[in-house]
C-alpha cells in the first residue's frame, strides 16, 4: 500500500515544501507553536496528556524503588520492567481494534478513568497495610496491557486536532510531554519517597489522570478533520502490508525496537548503578532521570521549531549512534558530574527520534488505518523493552553492571550505523 502523500505528484510534493519554507520565514522560530497553541482543542489535550506523564513518571519511579527496597534484588527489578511492559503485545492490538472502531477521544477518556482505579490501589492499601509484591505486579501488568492506548492513541488523534502543516510541532510537543514528565516527575517522586514513602507517591499519578479526564471532555476534533471519515473496515493486515511494504516503516521500526531493548536493559541498571557505584538513593536517582529528561526537553523544543523540510531519516540514524554512545562515558565510574552530563546528552539526541520518526509515518499511513497502524508499530516497538528489562535482570549477577551498561550502548549504537546504510530512509523527509 502507498500512501497518500507518496501518491502525491512530485511537482505538488515541490509546491508542498515551498509553502513550508515560506511559512516558516512568516512565523519566526516560535510561530508554529504560537499556530499550534491557539488550536483550544490540541492545548487542551496537550496539558491532559502531560500533567498525566508526569503521573506515570512518578508512578514508575516509586514502584521501582519500592520493589528495590523491598528485595534488594536485580531479578526482582527486571521482573517488574518486564511487567511493566511486555503486556503492551497483546494490548497493542486491543488499542488498535478500539481506537479504529470507537471515537478515539472516549477511548482516552475509559482508559483514563481504569487507570486511575488501578494506579490509587497502591497507596489505598498500603494504607491498611495491605500492600503486598505481588499486588504491585499485577498493577504493572495492567498498565502495560493499557499503555498502548495513550501511545497509539495519540498520534492516531492529534491529525484530527492540527493540520497538516504543522503535524511536526504537534509531534515535538507530544515529545516535550515525555521530556517535561522526565524533568518534573522522577525529581518530585524521589523527594515525595524520601519524605513520606514509595507507594503514597501514586496518589500524584491517580490524580493525574482525573485530570486528564476533565480536559478530554472539553476537547473537540477540528469540522474537517478526515478520522470522522474514516472506513471501519481496515484491519491489521492492511497495517501489516503497509510496513512490510515501506522501507522507511520497516527499518524505523527495526532501530526503535533496538532502542527499547537498551531503555529496558537501562530500567534495571540505573537504580543500581545509582546506590551501588553513585553512592546515592531515591533521591540521586531521580535526579538522574531528571537529567536524561532536561536533556530530552531542550532538544524537543529546538526540533518543535524546525518547519523546514530536512532529511529526517539521516538525522535519526546519527542522533541514535551518538545518543547511546553517550553512555559510554559511565563505564568509567566517574563523579556524579560525569554521570549527569552523559545522560544528559543522552536525552539531548535521543529525544528528537520519536519527533522526526513520527512525522514520516504520519506523512506515510492514512489516517483511516492510523489506530491499528500506529498500533502494531508502537506495539512492535515496545514488545523489546520488557526483553531488554528481563535480560539485564538476570544478566547483572552474571556478567556484572559494568558489562550490561557496554551491552546497552552497542545494542542502540550499532542499529543507528545500519540504519545509515539504507538509502530510502537517508533520504526520507
Amino acid at each position: 500500500m502507498v500512501s497518500a502523500y507518496a501518491r502525491e505528484p512530485a511537482p505538488d510534493r515541490w509546491a508542498h515544501r515551498a509553502a513550508v519554507r515560506r511559512r516558516a520565514k512568516t512565523e519566526g522560530p516560535l510561530g508554529a507553536y504560537r499556530a499550534v497553541f491557539r488550536n483550544r482543542g490540541f492545548a487542551l489535550f496537550w496539558t491532559g496528556i502531560t500533567v498525566s506523564m508526569i503521573g506515570d513518571a512518578i508512578t514508575k519511579v516509586a514502584l521501582t524503588w519500592y520493589v528495590y527496597q523491598v528485595t534488594g534484588s536485580a531479578v526482582a527489578l527486571g521482573w517488574l520492567a518486564f511487567l511493566f511492559t511486555a503486556p503492551v503485545v497483546v494490548g497493542g492490538f486491543a488499542a488498535g481494534w478500539l481506537l479504529d472502531r470507537f471515537d478515539r477521544r472516549r477511548v482516552l477518556i475509559v482508559d483514563s478513568l481504569a487507570k486511575a482505579v488501578v494506579i490509587g490501589s497502591v497507596p489505598l492499601l498500603h494504607a491498611f497495610d495491605a500492600l503486598s509484591l505481588a499486588h504491585v505486579y499485577v498493577v504493572a501488568g495492567v498498565y502495560g496491557f493499557l499503555m498502548m492506548i495513550p501511545l497509539a492513541g495519540t498520534p492516531a488523534l492529534l491529525p484530527a486536532l492540527v493540520g497538516e502543516p504543522h503535524l511536526g510541532t504537534a509531534n515535538a510537543l507530544e515529545t516535550m510531554s515525555y521530556t517535561l514528565s522526565g524533568v518534573v516527575g522522577p525529581p518530585l517522586a524521589g523527594v515525595v519517597i524520601a519524605w513520606i514513602d514509595a507507594p503514597t507517591a501514586l496518589a500524584f499519578d491517580a490524580a493525574s489522570y482525573l485530570a486528564f479526564v476533565a480536559l478530554l471532555t472539553r476537547v473537540v476534533p477540528r469540522p474537517d478533520e478526515p478520522v470522522a471519515r474514516r472506513e471501519r473496515r481496515v484491519g491489521f493486515h492492511d497495517a501489516i502490508v503497509l510496513l512490510l511494504g515501506n522501507k522507511v516503516l520497516l527499518t524505523t521500526t527495526a532501530m526503535y525496537m533496538a532502542i527499547n531493548v537498551g531503555e529496558g536493559a537501562m530500567r534495571v541498571w540505573l537504580p543500581l548503578f545509582t546506590d551501588r557505584v553513585q553512592g546515592g538513593g531515591a533521591t540521586l536517582y531521580g535526579i538522574l532521570l531528571g537529567a536524561i529528561a532536561c536533556g530530552e526537553a531542550i532538544s524537543s523544543a529546538v526540533a518543535g521549531m524546525i518547519t523546514r523540510p530536512l532529511p529526517l531519516g539521516l538525522l535519526i540514524g546519527v542522533a541514535q549512534t551518538l545518543g547511546f554512545l553517550a553512555l559510554a562515558p559511565l563505564l568509567l565510574a566517574g563523579g556524579h558530574v560525569v554521570t549527569l552530563g552523559s545522560l544528559l546528552v543522552y536525552g539531548f539526541l535521543t529525544a528528537p527520534l520519536t519527533i522526526w520518526a513520527q512525522t514520516l509515518r504520519m506523512r506515510i499511513i492514512p489516517a483511516e488505518q492510523g489506530g491499528r497502524s500506529f498500533a502494531l508499530l508502537r506495539t512492535l516497538m515496545q514488545s523489546t523493552n520488557p526483553l531488554g528489562g528481563l535480560a539485564a535482570g538476570f544478566a547483572v549477577p552474571v556478567a556484572g553492571l559494568t558489562a550490561v551498561i557496554a551491552a546497552t550502548v552497542a545494542v542502540g549504537a550499532i542499529p543507528g550505523l545500519l540504519g545509515l546504510r539504507v538509502r530510502a530512509l537517508r533520504a526520507a523527509r
